[in-house]
C-alpha cells in the first residue's frame, strides 16, 4: 500500500509542472488577445484621434496677483483668442492651484520655464521691476496689463489712462450727487503698489470740487483685496460703522463692486448707500437693472488680452512696439444696460 501511495505522489509531482506551464501559456494568450482586442476597438471607434495633442510655436503666460477678480478671466479669454491666430498657447499661471503664489514667485517660475512671453499685472515694487528686467534680459517679451511697471524694461503696457478713468468716475458722481450727499468713499486696494489708484482718485476728487457750494467730504478708504473674503469683510466693516456711513461708494475693481452690492443688500442699505462700480459681470448688470448699483465703468478686458498678444507678436516680428496701448471703456447705467447685455450675449453666441 505504501509503495502504491508513493507512486501516486510521484506521478502528481511530475504532472503539476505540466499544468502550471499550460496555465501560464493560457494566461499569456489571454493577455495578448485582450491587448489586440483593445487596440482594435480604439482604432474602430476613432478613440486614437482623441488623444492627439496640439503643438504650438510659442508659449505665453498670464500672471496676476488676484485670481478671484473675474476681470482677469476675461483678459485671459481675450489673450487666448488672439493667441490661437498666432499658433501660440497662453497659460494662466497660478490659476486653480492649491498654493497661492505671489506675482514675483510666478514671474520667477515663468523665467525658469523659459516662456516666450509674459503678460503680467504690473506694479512699481523694486522686486517686480527687477524680475521683469531679468525676464527681458533672458529674451522673454514682457507686456504689463491693467497696472504698469513703468521703471522696468517691459516692452509695452496695455491699459487705461488712470486720470481719464478718474474723470469718467467723476462724471457719474456729478450725476448722482444731490443736496443730501455729504460723504463719498472711494474704495482703494491696500495691496496695490503702483500709483494708478491715486491718479484715479485725483480725477474723482477734481470732479467733486466742481460742485457749487461744495460741502461734500470725499475720502479714500482702504480695502484688503488679498482675496474675495477679505474684501467682503472690509466692506462690511465700512457699512456697519453707523457713525461714518457713506452716501456713495465708488469701487475701482470688480471684486469690491460685487462685495459692496451684496453688503448693501444683506444689511438693508439699498437706497441709503449708492454705488458706482467697475466691470460688467452678470451680477453687476443685474444690480444696475434692480437700481442697486447706479452705474459701472466697463473696461474692455477681452480687448486688453487681444492687444497684449498683438504687442508681443509685433515686438517679436519687428523688434519694436508702442510703449502704451490704450483700451476702450464704456459707462453702463440703467439707460443702456439692456442694450449692453444683449450685445454681450450676441458676442458670446458668435464665439
Amino acid at each position: 500500500m505504501k509503495k502504491e501511495w508513493d507512486e501516486k505522489q510521484e506521478r502528481k509531482q511530475k504532472i503539476a509542472p505540466i499544468f502550471m506551464s499550460t496555465g501560464i501559456v493560457i494566461i499569456l494568450l489571454l493577455v495578448v488577445f485582450c491587448m489586440f482586442y483593445f487596440h482594435s476597438s480604439i482604432m474602430k471607434e476613432g478613440l486614437k484621434d482623441s488623444i492627439k495633442y496640439n503643438q504650438y510655436d510659442k508659449h505665453y503666460v498670464l500672471i496676476t496677483g488676484n485670481n478671484a477678480d473675474p476681470l482677469w478671466d476675461s483678459i485671459y479669454e481675450g489673450a487666448l483668442e488672439q493667441a490661437v491666430e498666432e499658433n501660440a498657447y497662453v497659460e494662466y499661471l497660478g490659476k486653480n492651484l492649491s498654493v497661492d503664489y505671489s506675482i514675483n514667485e510666478l514671474l520667477q517660475i515663468a523665467i525658469d520655464a523659459k516662456a516666450d512671453g509674459i503678460i503680467v499685472e504690473g506694479n512699481e515694487s523694486e522686486e517686480t521691476t527687477a524680475l521683469i528686467d531679468k525676464a527681458v534680459t533672458s529674451g522673454i517679451v514682457v507686456t504689463t496689463v491693467f497696472y504698469d511697471s513703468s521703471q522696468s524694461k517691459r516692452q509695452s503696457f496695455v491699459g487705461v489712462n488712470s486720470y481719464n478713468l478718474g474723470q469718467e468716475y467723476g462724471e457719474q458722481l456729478l450725476e448722482l450727487c444731490d443736496e443730501s450727499t455729504e460723504r463719498i468713499f472711494v474704495l482703494m486696494d491696500t495691496n496695490a503698489t503702483d500709483s494708478s489708484q491715486n491718479i484715479v482718485y485725483l480725477g474723482i476728487k477734481e470732479a467733486v470740487e466742481k460742485i457749487k457750494d461744495n460741502q461734500i467730504a470725499i475720502q479714500a478708504v482702504a480695502v484688503d483685496n488679498e482675496n474675495a473674503f477679505s474684501a467682503e469683510e472690509s466692506i462690511r466693516d465700512i457699512i456697519m460703522d453707523t457713525q461714518n456711513i457713506p452716501d456713495i461708494m465708488i469701487c475701482l475693481n470688480a471684486v469690491n463692486t460685487q462685495c459692496a452690492y451684496q453688503a448693501v443688500v444683506d444689511y438693508n442699505k439699498v437706497g441709503e448707500i449708492k454705488i458706482i462700480g467697475n466691470y460688467d459681470s452678470d451680477t453687476i448688470l443685474g444690480a444696475i437693472e434692480k437700481k442697486i448699483i447706479y452705474s459701472t465703468i466697463s473696461i474692455d478686458a477681452r480687448q486688453m488680452g487681444n492687444l497684449s498678444i498683438q504687442a508681443m507678436e509685433e515686438y517679436m516680428d519687428t523688434g519694436h512696439v508702442s510703449g502704451y496701448l490704450p483700451v476702450n471703456t464704456k459707462i453702463i447705467n440703467e439707460d443702456n444696460v439692456n442694450l449692453y447685455r444683449n450685445a454681450k450675449q450676441e458676442m458670446i453666441e458668435n464665439d
